[in-house]
């Protein structure tokens, strides 16, 4: 039994840990500009939270893809999970990946990976927002570069190191600040990713979030 009448549905089937947490956090912060509140619902067995402003519900389910062998189950978590189990609202969908990830010497996805999984629950979606780019979840942070240094400690002068990826830079950033402290992904991410400035992010990052503001509104 769901205890809310929800308008709408959110679902973010995302490509890896850290990209769970700067998913989950994300509307966190657009819920705290507009006043609005936004719950996880712990005895879920989802990842489930509810937006809520003046009596109006809004649901947001988030995916772990986690590799290509679980492309299939991710497809099916959204029949069952989200247009199933709530089939009285329509469902915005946001598959958040790296595209520049298939041509890594070790990777988890191939090219069409994400295609495939967007055809396949394309006709059960009021609409889907491919939140993609030749950037990992690191370079998106890294639009925040002043933000990052300041979580660090590193002086605002610090210039940005050198790398193809923003992971690499982010790993370079933490080692400076402290050689014997680590960048780690995933839920250990989440103290920096809550730092960060997201107007800012949103603004310059390499993929198109304000998608996302869009999506979390009652308008």
């Amino acid at each position: 039994m769901n205890d809310y009448s929800y308008e709408k549905g959110i679902a973010f089937i995302v490509e890896g840990a850290t990209e769970r947490v700067f998913y989950e956090e994300y509307p966190k912060k657009l819920c705290s500009e507009r006043g609005m509140t936004i719950t996880k619902d712990e005895k879920s067995q989802e990842n489930k939270y509810t937006i809520c402003a003046e009596n109006r519900s809004i649901l947001v389910l988030i995916n772990n893809v986690g590799s290509v062998s679980q492309m299939t189950n991710s497809a099916t978590w959204f029949h069952r999970a989200c247009v199933k189990e709530y089939s009285n609202i329509g469902w915005s969908v946001f598959l958040c990946y790296d595209t520049d990830a298939y041509n890594s010497d070790i990777t988890k996805f191939h090219e069409g990976d994400w295609l495939r999984l967007r055809q396949s629950i394309e006709s059960d979606a009021e609409s889907i927002a491919d939140l993609a780019a030749q950037a990992d979840i690191e370079d998106v942070m890294l639009c925040d570069f002043q933000g990052v240094l300041a979580f660090l400690g590193l002086d605002n002068n610090t210039p940005m190191p050198k790398g193809r990826k923003g992971k690499v830079k982010i790993k370079q950033l933490f080692r400076r600040s402290d050689p014997a402290c680590a960048y780690h992904e995933g839920e250990r991410a989440r103290a920096l990713i809550q730092t960060l400035d997201i107007d800012l992010i949103e603004n310059t990052a390499p993929v198109p979030l304000s998608v996302i503001r869009k999506a979390v509104d009652f308008d």
